[in-house]
């Protein structure tokens, strides 16, 4: 039997110790290395994708040598017009990978030390970057597919003449919805939320290669 994932050494290169023990020097060199990995770290400026520029060292901007335009590492990013320091963001980044069970803005916003809403933004702009690297992938071979729902509970009221049938649909609640996961068999997994489970065939039909065993 394979070994869990979170069990392996892969799952445990992304720690807060090694982010705070590095400091926000070592945090911007990293968003550096990952924003421009064809040119080792040096700048592009996303306008004209000129590599000549001039550094803004005070503000860590960068001029276009070409086009005149100022640009920064986070430019045309998620993390554009950011407030907090790149070392906070990391650590945002791990905390919320490294969550197997899910995490809640309130959480992260204690974690991080900042407010519900900067914690709720930075929360959502990370699952709108997954969601993104999400589009367009295709699971083939042997997949499997299940789903579940979850929410939507209603607490149903103290007094029996106040009760109401539930199994109607007038009376049932919207927030109700159904997880889908549709994995290749030793290859990443799919998640996608839907408000019913019949959805899942239209989703197959478009994430699953043709001639894929589906379980």
């Amino acid at each position: 039997m394979a070994q869990h994932f979170l069990l392996s050494a892969q799952a445990r290169t992304l720690s807060l110790t090694a982010i705070y023990k590095g400091g926000e020097d070592k945090a911007y060199a990293t968003f550096r290395r990952l924003r421009w990995p064809e040119t080792d770290s040096e700048p592009v400026c996303p306008r004209c994708s000129c590599l000549d520029h001039y550094d803004i060292a005070t503000r860590r901007r960068f001029k276009c040598a070409g086009c005149r335009h100022q640009y920064s590492v986070t430019s045309g990013t998620i993390f554009a017009s950011r407030k907090l320091s790149f070392m906070n963001l990391c650590a945002g980044i791990a905390i919320f990978v490294n969550a197997v069970k899910g995490l809640s803005a309130l959480q992260l916003g204690c974690d991080l030390s900042v407010s519900y809403k900067t914690a709720w933004v930075l929360a959502h702009k990370l699952r709108e970057a997954l969601s993104a690297e999400m589009k367009g992938f295709v699971l083939e071979g042997e997949v499997e597919i299940d789903g579940a729902y979850f929410g939507g509970h209603v607490r149903p009221e103290n007094c029996k003449e106040d009760c109401k049938d539930r199994r109607l649909k007038e009376n049932q609640s919207e927030e109700r919805r159904v997880v889908i996961i549709m994995r290749q068999r030793a290859g990443r997994p799919l998640t996608l939320v839907e408000r019913k489970e019949a959805a899942g065939v239209a989703l197959a039909a478009q994430h699953v290669a043709p001639g894929s065993k589906v379980f």
